[in-house]
């Protein structure tokens, strides 16, 4: 197995795990370079593929750019390949249009209950309920990739969970929480809130 250690690299084989498996084991043999993620710009990230097998990534760039809705696809990297995975821009577009939605939402779920008429929600009640149902956890989904090597997950796979795959790891984008931060303290608190 590839193993250097060095300033910029990070590799799964110098990690110790008691719970590692015999199936881990296997799949980190056909890791082999594995990926190098590329941060461009601000804050964009791109994944290149060295191992010789795919890796599969969930990234809600990805599907939105594949018309997807967001959380329920496992995209699958060829060898070789290198894709943009996030879009910082896109990111904080998406989590600032969540956030004002949800708390919109909120404010006119908090009017009914008191009894307050409410012209805005008209036909769009579904949407405000749904909207309402989103959470920081929600938002903070926005700014993680999740990999796995070798095997993928999700809706077109026998896993359904990236925890059922022998080898993954989450790569938090740090630039993406401190945006999701701000746009959090930027929203006004506005009345009393009811507990959820």
């Amino acid at each position: 197995m590839w193993i250097p250690l060095g300033g910029n690299r990070f590799c799964l084989g110098a990690l110790s795990n008691v719970h590692r498996t015999e199936q881990s084991e296997r799949a980190r043999l056909h890791i082999g370079k594995g990926v190098q993620l590329d941060l461009r710009g601000e804050g964009d990230v791109w994944l290149r593929c060295l191992s010789d097998n795919s890796v599969f990534v969930q990234s809600y760039y990805l599907d939105r750019e594949a018309g997807r809705t967001p959380g329920d696809a496992v995209h699958k990297i060829y060898p070789a390949a290198c894709i943009k995975v996030f879009d910082l821009r896109q990111c904080h577009q998406q989590m600032h249009s969540l956030a004002t939605n949800a708390q919109a939402a909120a404010a006119a779920q908090a009017a009914a209950v008191a009894g307050v008429a409410n012209q805005q929600m008209g036909g769009g009640g579904r949407s405000m309920t749904a909207a309402a149902g989103i959470g920081v956890d929600d938002l903070r989904r926005l700014c993680i990739l999740r990999l796995s090597f070798v095997k993928g997950w999700g809706p077109d796979y026998p896993r359904q969970s990236i925890k059922e795959t022998p080898c993954w790891i989450e790569v938090h984008l740090h630039r993406a929480l401190q945006l999701l931060d701000e746009v959090l303290h930027a929203m006004p608190i506005d009345g009393p809130r009811a507990a959820a």
